[in-house]
């Protein structure tokens, strides 16, 4: 019988053509492949059963199945050659049937192994074109988490400099509420400390500035006060800035000495706080009251009331220019004087005015430049310092 069958399977390999010889052979091989492949899935398949059950249920689920499609295909295999031998020619057409089938079978599980083989490691260039992403929606999403806590309205406003103005009128004129988030508080710091300037008179200044992590700083700087109006009774104070105060004063919370303003035309005042900022403060300190006296040339003439009892005459426009000359001018004053600056500068005693315009020109005395007064004033002033006295003797004698 066994000659006979291999008798049978030469005459059948004589009769099979040349693409049956190669696919039987190629199954053969096949056969004989995955009989090897199934003993190296079994050994796997026990170790990865005893490292985690849990995790490779479904590993092992799909490596079941191909076991048994490995199983199918190895006894599909076997048989199809017993048959192929037994049967010779007549089962030809049955065997290229089993085959094909065979055949898609195999390639399901060779796409299978193809697209493990294809998964290739991700390379480090990719890991640093994508890291600029990660990074910024990694950002965005630790901000979206930020807004969404309480920490984000937490912020702590100081203030430092005020004075006048009190901490809670600042705060309130500041637009800033307590429901703002911290970011936008201190993108808009610029628009708070403006909104802050300009809502009090008072103020000069603000500078607002962020401390990590929660806290404002806000400095203030106020104007001083350079004087008082005095108006029906009341006293109102005048601003380095030359506003008038709407508030009044009381009378006795007045400091010691004051500059008391008896006019009330606001363009006037703020001219006369122009002018007085770039007097020194040695004669600036001893103006008691100034008071509009204006003459048939100068609209603008106003009489100071020194605290020496002096009295000086200066247009307002020029004070800054002409009153510093009161500094040398006063120590030569022994008697209660005005000094008249409105033409030029000189002197003469208070209430001699009315005398000398009743006496005839002859009778008047001239008094020669002092020396002195000429070092006071500057090389480049070219006005005239004419100083007049009249003298006890030449008072009485007229």
């Amino acid at each position: 019988m066994t000659k006979r069958k291999q008798d049978d399977q030469k005459e059948a390999r004589k009769s099979l053509s040349e693409w049956q010889r190669r696919n039987k052979e190629y199954l053969e091989k096949k056969a004989q492949e995955e009989a090897e492949r199934q003993k190296q899935l079994e050994q796997e398949q026990a170790l990865a059963e005893e490292k985690d059950q849990k995790n490779d249920e479904s590993d092992i689920t799909d490596d079941s199945e191909d076991q048994e499609i490995e199983n199918d295909a190895a006894d599909e295999t076997s048989n199809l050659n017993e048959e192929a031998d037994a049967a010779g020619e007549e089962n030809d057409g049955f065997e290229l049937d089993e085959g094909e089938e065979l055949s898609k079978k195999e390639l399901k599980r060779l796409a299978k192994l193809e697209r493990d083989a294809n998964r290739i490691p991700i390379e480090r260039i990719h890991l640093y074109r994508a890291l600029p992403v990660l990074i910024i929606n990694g950002l965005l999403i630790l901000l979206s988490l930020y807004f969404l806590t309480p920490l984000a309205n937490i912020k702590t406003i100081q203030f430092s400099g005020n004075q006048i103005v009190s901490q809670e009128e600042l705060l309130k004129n500041s637009k800033i509420d307590d429901r703002d988030y911290t970011l936008t508080t201190f993108i808009n710091q610029k628009n708070y400390a403006r909104n802050m300037k300009f809502s009090n008179p008072w103020i000069d200044t603000v500078d607002m500035t962020y401390q990590f992590p929660f806290t404002f700083n806000v400095k203030v700087k106020e104007y001083g006060v350079l004087g008082y109006l005095h108006e029906n009774e009341n006293y109102y104070p005048i601003l380095t800035s030359g506003e008038v105060i709407k508030d009044a004063v009381a009378p006795e919370s007045l400091p010691a000495s004051y500059i008391s303003v008896e006019f009330s035309d606001r363009q006037l005042i703020k001219s006369l706080v122009s002018q007085l900022e770039k007097v020194p403060d040695s004669v600036k300190n001893n103006i008691r009251t100034v008071q509009i006296t204006p003459s048939k040339v100068t609209q603008d003439l106003a009489t100071l009331t020194m605290g020496d009892e002096h009295q000086v005459l200066v247009p307002i426009s020029q004070i800054a220019r002409k009153l510093p000359y009161y500094e040398g001018i006063q120590p030569q004053l022994e008697f209660p004087s005005v000094v008249d600056m409105e033409a030029g500068i000189f002197s003469y005693l208070q209430g001699a005015q009315n005398e000398e315009s009743s006496a005839e020109p002859e009778e008047k005395a001239e008094v020669k430049k002092d020396e002195k007064i000429e070092e006071a004033a500057p090389e480049d002033e070219n006005s005239e310092i004419q100083n007049q006295t009249e003298n006890n003797e030449n008072a009485e004698n007229n």
